[in-house]
C-alpha cells in the first residue's frame, strides 16, 4: 500500500519562518518600549545673546583684533552657571574653536549690574539677570579671519549656540595721526582690562546701551613714565600741553565748541572742574569731523581760545585744527580722540580705525620700530615723525 506525502515548497516554510520572526521582534521591542520612560519634552537653555554692535578686526603688530560686547540675559527662573565661552567659525562648527574662554578668563571679563553685584560670583547669571561680556578675539594676522563667527556658550550642564556676527562690518579707515611729534603715550587706548575706562565705557542714553568709547585713546606725552614735569597741579607742567592737533583726513567740521575753562590737574578728590560740569560740557572745547561714511572724528578736551576752525569749514588731512588742553572732564591735560557713528557726544559706537604709520617704542626704550596701518593699543608708546 502505497501513502501519499504532501511536499510543501521550500519558499512557503522561508516565509513562515520570517513572519514568526518577525512578529517575535515586534512583540519584544513592544515589551521594551512599554519599560522605557517617555524623557519630558524641555526648552534649551533660556539664555538670550545678543551683539549690539558688529565689531570690525583691526591690527596691532602680529595679531588681529575684534573689541565687543555680548549681552547675556538669563529669561529663566533659575541660576544659569557659565563655564566658557567658544568662538567657532559658523560655517565649520564641528572644526577647532577660533577662541575659548574659560571660567578663570572670563571672571575678569563679565560685568554685573546691581546693588549686590560686586559680591557676587560673576559667572552665576541669575534669573532675570543681564551680563555684559567684553570679548576681545585675537588671532595670529598669518591666519584667514573667519568672517562670520558663532559663540556657544557652555553651561554647567548645557550648551547653547548663537549670537553669529560678521568680523569686517564697516568700513576700516587709513588716517593720519591726530598729533605729531616723540613719546606719545596711547593711554586707555584699545585693550580689554577691566580698569579701561573707556573700553567699558557702555552707557544708556535714548533707552540704549552704546558705546562710544571703545576704541578712544588719551592722548599724553610721557618722559620715563610720567607725564609732567614741575607742579602737578599747573597745566602748563604738563608735556602735552598746548600741543597742536590735526585734522586725520579730509571732512568737514560738524561741531566746534570753544571757550569752556581748562581745569586745575587732579585726579580722585583732588579733581574740582572750573566749572559744573553738564552732559554738554564733559568734552570740553571739542571739534567734530565729518570723515564720510558715517565716521566722526571726535577731538576733545582742547585748550580754551586754540580753535582755528568753526562748524562748516572744509579741512584737509593735516590741518592745524587747535591745541591739547584741559577743558570739560579732563583731570590732567590730554587729548580724548576717537571715532564713532554719531556727531554727538556718546551717542555713536565707537569705531576702530588705521593709523597710516607710526615708530612704537620697545619695551626697553631704546629701539623704535615702524608700524604702518595699524592701531596702538593700551599704553604702547609711539612717535609720530610726519
Amino acid at each position: 500500500m502505497y501513502t501519499t506525502k504532501k511536499i510543501i515548497p521550500l519558499q512557503l516554510i522561508t516565509f513562515c519562518l520570517v513572519t514568526h520572526t518577525l512578529s517575535l521582534f515586534a512583540q519584544s521591542k513592544l515589551a521594551i518600549d512599554k519599560n522605557i520612560k517617555e524623557k519630558p519634552f524641555s526648552f534649551p537653555v533660556q539664555m538670550e545673546m545678543r551683539v549690539p554692535f558688529t565689531p570690525t578686526a583691526f591690527q596691532n603688530g602680529s595679531k588681529s583684533y575684534l573689541l565687543y560686547e555680548l549681552y547675556l540675559t538669563n529669561f529663566s527662573n533659575s541660576d544659569i552657571h557659565l563655564q566658557a565661552i567658544k568662538l567657532l567659525n559658523e560655517k565649520m562648527v564641528t572644526a577647532k574653536e577660533v577662541a575659548l574662554f574659560d571660567s578663570a578668563q572670563l571672571v575678569n571679563m563679565v560685568q554685573t549690574f546691581g546693588e549686590s553685584s560686586a559680591f557676587a560670583n560673576k559667572l552665576i547669571i541669575k534669573g532675570g539677570q543681564c551680563v555684559i561680556v567684553f570679548m576681545e578675539i585675537a588671532i595670529d594676522r598669518k591666519n584667514a579671519l573667519s568672517d562670520k563667527l558663532l559663540h556657544r556658550l557652555i553651561t554647567q550642564n548645557d550648551s547653547l549656540d548663537g549670537a553669529v556676527i560678521n568680523t569686517h562690518n564697516t568700513t576700516l579707515q587709513t588716517l593720519v595721526p591726530p598729533v605729531k611729534g616723540t613719546n606719545w603715550l596711547a593711554a586707555d587706548a584699545p585693550s580689554n582690562d577691566a580698569d579701561n575706562h573707556h573700553r567699558r565705557g557702555v552707557v544708556i542714553l535714548n533707552g540704549t546701551a552704546i558705546n562710544s568709547r571703545r576704541f578712544a585713546i588719551d592722548w599724553k606725552k610721557a618722559r620715563n613714565g610720567v607725564s609732567f614735569s614741575g607742579n602737578s597741579r599747573d597745566v602748563q607742567a604738563y608735556l602735552c600741553y598746548g600741543q597742536p592737533v590735526y585734522a586725520v583726513a579730509n571732512g568737514r567740521v560738524v561741531k566746534a565748541v570753544d571757550g569752556l575753562p581748562n581745569n586745575i590737574p587732579g585726579h580722585g578728590a583732588q579733581f574740582h572742574p572750573a566749572i559744573p560740569l553738564t552732559f554738554e560740557r564733559l568734552a570740553g572745547n571739542t571739534i567734530v569731523i565729518d570723515l564720510g561714511n558715517g565716521h566722526y572724528a571726535h577731538y576733545m578736551h582742547l585748550q580754551p581760545g586754540s580753535l582755528l576752525v568753526k562748524k562748516g569749514d572744509i579741512v584737509h588731512k593735516g590741518d592745524f585744527l587747535a591745541k591739547i588742553g584741559a577743558s570739560g572732564d579732563a583731570r590732567e591735560p590730554h587729548l580724548h580722540f576717537e571715532i564713532t557713528t554719531s556727531l554727538n557726544l556718546l551717542l555713536g559706537e565707537g569705531l576702530p580705525y588705521l593709523i597710516e604709520q607710526f615708530w612704537l617704542h620697545k619695551p626697553n626704550g631704546e629701539l623704535t620700530e615702524l608700524r604702518t596701518r595699524e592701531l596702538p593699543t593700551d599704553e604702547q608708546i609711539v612717535d609720530f615723525k610726519r
